[in-house]
């Protein structure tokens, strides 16, 4: 779930495996770029 922290919308995301987290974290990375948005990790 979301929650507001700091004036920011934050989530905790948790993963099986290090290979499967990668994944997640560079599918966002593309959608960010393709946006030209860059959040901070």
């Amino acid at each position: 779930m979301w929650k507001e922290e700091n004036h920011s919308l934050k989530k905790t995301f948790e993963f099986k495996d290090f290979v499967t987290a990668f994944g997640f974290m560079t599918k966002v990375a593309l959608a960010a770029e393709k946006r030209n948005h860059h959040p901070t990790w």
